[in-house]
């Protein structure tokens, strides 16, 4: 059985950085990946029309941990600025670079990541725990650490935790909403629609984003993200009538700029867990002996950032033990 100090489960961004932060400061660790590929919802599409970031569509930087990674990242040419044509906010928007991706694959550099990996349960054991993994091949083996980090959504991270310790039963209290996405991309540019357009809550769209607007992008992209009303009533529906759906939404929302060409390419993707509604109120959560441990964006909130003030969060204190 392989053996590591500590193990994260979850290789997006809060998972990531308290990775790196406890790697740099001499802590053996290990990191559990269920996808393909780090960063999480910070993720990139591609097809033959170009590429999309189907999850986060920018962030921002307003700590200072968090604003010399950015600084750092941005040195390396895996982040740029992004200013759109609608932009409504006066923080500066950042992106990955040529992807959302950048980021996350930047981050996971020099990590020892098992991507394709899922948790399928937790277990105690005289010196730490047992946790049980599913490879994509199906094969099913074991990690044994002395602590585990999950750093996953707030439901995902739940159903680990709570049957071993009822303290993560205050995770139950967390809510996050799903969110379809559409990806769809035009032969000619719909030059007429603003790069960023916000829909009314009301609306089966919350955000179209022209997605070829950032650097680094090709293609003629555009990002639709369903709000979390739609999103739920519809969690369950087919992702080919999703994907038409959207599109007529947005069809209906561009219609005082212009008339929507007929697209080469559109494709739904369903996150199941997408945005935080209700959050922890707490960098992090954790059993009375801190070796077993929880982190993410929903312990503070929505924004790409408080998974990274999460994650240092919960490195930081696992250092000061």
């Amino acid at each position: 059985m392989l053996r590591t100090d500590t193990l994260i489960i979850g290789a997006g961004l809060a998972g990531l950085t308290a990775a790196r932060h406890l790697r740099d400061n001499g802590v053996d660790v290990a990191v559990i990946e269920k996808s393909r590929s780090p960063g999480g919802r910070m993720s990139t599409r591609r097809s033959d029309h170009g590429s999309f970031d189907h999850g986060a569509q920018y962030f921002t930087s307003r700590t200072p941990a968090f604003t010399a990674l950015v600084n750092q990242l941005a040195e390396n040419g895996d982040v740029a600025p992004w200013q759109p044509n609608g932009k409504d906010s006066t923080w500066p928007w950042w992106v990955g670079q040529p992807g959302m991706s950048a980021m996350g694959k930047a981050l996971a550099g020099g990590l020892d990541i098992r991507f394709q990996a899922q948790v399928s349960g937790i277990n105690r054991i005289d010196d730490g725990y047992s946790i049980e993994i599913k490879a994509a091949d199906k094969a099913s083996n074991a990690i044994s650490a002395a602590r585990v980090v999950a750093a996953i959504p707030a439901p995902q991270a739940a159903s680990l935790l709570v049957p071993l310790d009822p303290a993560f039963t205050a995770i139950e209290q967390v809510v996050m909403a799903p969110c379809w996405a559409a990806m769809v991309a035009f032969e000619n540019s719909p030059a007429a629609v603003p790069d960023i357009l916000r829909g009314d809550p009301a609306d089966p769209l919350a955000l179209i984003a022209r997605n070829s607007s950032k650097p680094g992008r090709n293609g003629e992209t555009f990002v639709l993200h369903a709000s979390p009303a739609w999103s739920r009533e519809r969690l369950e529906d087919n992702k080919e009538v999703v994907a038409d759906d959207l599109l007529a939404a947005m069809r209906h929302a561009v219609a005082p700029y212009t008339i929507l060409p007929e697209p080469v390419h559109c494709v739904a993707h369903r996150w199941r867990h997408a945005q935080t509604e209700t959050p922890l109120d707490a960098p992090f959560i954790a059993d009375d002996t801190s070796t077993l441990l929880a982190c993410g964006d929903w312990c503070i909130g929505g924004r790409v950032e408080a998974a990274h003030q999460s994650g240092l969060a919960l490195a930081r204190h696992i250092l000061s033990l």
